[in-house]
């Protein structure tokens, strides 16, 4: 019995032993406490926010993070909060994820830090109050960049500000993955500053987060065509135009001369025949048809447009300038297909008919120069010389490469293309011009060069070039 029981006594020591030694062994592999969070990096980091010393704070949780405890949750959290406080938004996004991924209540409620200095935000707020305000941050300073960029007065100081927007842009985007506001902003910036082509990337986000959104749809298919990117602007912009809130005047100018330039003029076509059945009292679509019309040379059908979108809004400059354009354009190439010894005049109708709505486009806007020149070649076609003259004088700085000064010696022809025909032809087969009221050249044989002469005149032109002038009294 005894003997027994010293038999079972010194097993149940024995097994003790064991357990002891195993124990033991485990305490020796796992020599640091696999606690969550806190620890002494922890605490010293919370004394540092305390004495606002962000960076020692940053340096104490790096250490505990990097070398002691890789899912210490609170020391992750605080390195994002930290980092908040820096601005340093692309670690914080990424310590305040880590922190998540191990403690998800941490959005909500974070870790308490008693007398934080914080200015907008506390530690113990949660990471989502936290990411709020710096959204807001980001984003603020980003449009004061803007609007500073906007104001500028020097290409220097623009850069500098669209450059600082854009980068704020991209922080805000980055921090609130899913704004709008974020990517669509972030996107005009690198417009604005010239970058067009580095907003795809803000553009196809925002599209990740609204698929089906008109607006940016339009702006990516405008970097696009702005890039020579036509082949991957038409299935965004088809896209557009098969939905019906997306067959918008833009839409329908941009996918048709999509169409143009890549040699399917039917195609451009379909497209406004398409939108004018569905809306004809819609001014855009009349006008930018006319305009696609102009431009291809089939003035019969641009009048017709214009002058049903000069129906719709009579006071549009652009339409009637264009109208009167078409006019012009559709007489000239009449003159131009008749023999050189017919005397059919009925080209001059179309002139007659382009006159009043450049004057009303004069009327209405003043200032517009080339208005004024094409009205000089009306005014000159109908022989209203007097006004001709003084339209081509208001035309003149955008034109001077035309050379429309009267000197002598210049071609007959050019002051033809100018006035058009002569007043009369004088004896000795001369040409005169009547009273031409502009500034002109007067090249005197004692005088090297030219000098000016604010009068009317008389030109005469003999063999071909102007060969006299003479100031009216």
């Amino acid at each position: 019995m005894n003997r027994g029981n010293l038999n079972k006594r010194g097993t149940g020591l024995s097994l003790w032993a064991i357990v002891a030694a195993l124990l033991f062994t485990v305490v020796m592999y796992c020599p640091t406490p696999s606690f969550a969070g806190g620890g002494p990096n922890v605490g010293g980091a919370k004394l540092y926010i305390k004495q606002n010393n962000l960076e020692k704070a940053e340096e104490v949780l790096l250490k505990e993070v990097q070398k002691i405890n890789k899912k210490n949750e609170d020391a992750w959290y605080l390195l994002g909060y930290v980092y908040a406080r820096q601005k340093k938004y692309t670690e914080m996004k990424d310590a305040f994820d880590k922190a998540l991924a191990l403690k998800p209540k941490l959005a909500k409620k974070g870790v308490k830090v008693g007398d934080d200095s914080g200015p907008q935000f506390h530690a113990k707020h949660g990471v989502d109050l936290i990411l709020k305000v710096c959204w807001a941050q980001a984003f603020n300073g980003a449009v004061k960049h803007f609007n500073d960029a906007a104001n500028a007065t020097d290409d220097s100081t623009r850069k500098i500000s669209f450059d600082k927007a854009i980068e704020k842009f991209a922080a805000s985007a980055e921090i609130q993955p899913d704004s709008l506001m974020s990517y669509r902003n972030w996107a005009a910036a690198l417009m604005n500053a010239g970058r067009s082509e580095e907003s795809v990337v803000p553009l196809k986000a925002a599209l990740m987060i609204v698929p089906n959104d008109i607006d940016i749809s339009l702006m990516l298919s405008q970097v696009y065509m702005s890039t020579q990117q036509d082949s991957l602007a038409m299935p965004v912009l088809e896209g557009l135009w098969a939905d019906e809130a997306g067959r918008s005047a833009e839409v329908a100018d941009m996918l048709s001369r999509a169409y143009i330039k890549r040699g399917d003029k039917a195609g451009a076509t379909e497209i406004y025949i398409k939108a004018i059945a569905e809306n004809p009292e819609q001014f855009h679509f009349r006008y930018n048809y006319g305009t696609l019309l102009l431009e291809a040379q089939d003035y019969d059908g641009a009048i017709v447009q214009f002058e049903k979108s000069l129906e719709i809004d009579p006071s549009s400059s652009d339409a009637n300038y264009n109208l009167g354009a078409a006019y012009l354009n559709r007489g000239v190439g009449k003159r131009e297909e008749l023999a050189e010894d017919s005397e059919d005049k009925a080209y001059m109708k179309d002139f007659e008919a382009a006159f009043p709505y450049l004057e009303k486009t004069i009327s209405e806007n003043p200032d517009n120069l080339s208005t004024w020149f094409t009205l000089g070649r009306i005014a000159g076609q109908l022989n209203k010389i007097s006004l001709a003259g003084y339209a081509f004088a208001k035309g003149e700085p955008e034109k001077s490469a035309l050379d429309d000064k009267v000197r002598i010696g210049m071609p007959g022809e050019t002051l033809k293309m100018i006035f058009g025909e002569p007043d009369n032809v004088q004896v000795l087969e001369s040409e005169q011009f009547s009273n031409v009221e502009e500034w002109v050249y007067k090249e005197r044989a004692a005088v090297k060069g030219k000098s000016a002469v604010s009068a009317p005149l008389n030109v005469y032109i003999t063999d071909g070039k102007v060969d006299a002038l003479m100031v009216v009294n």
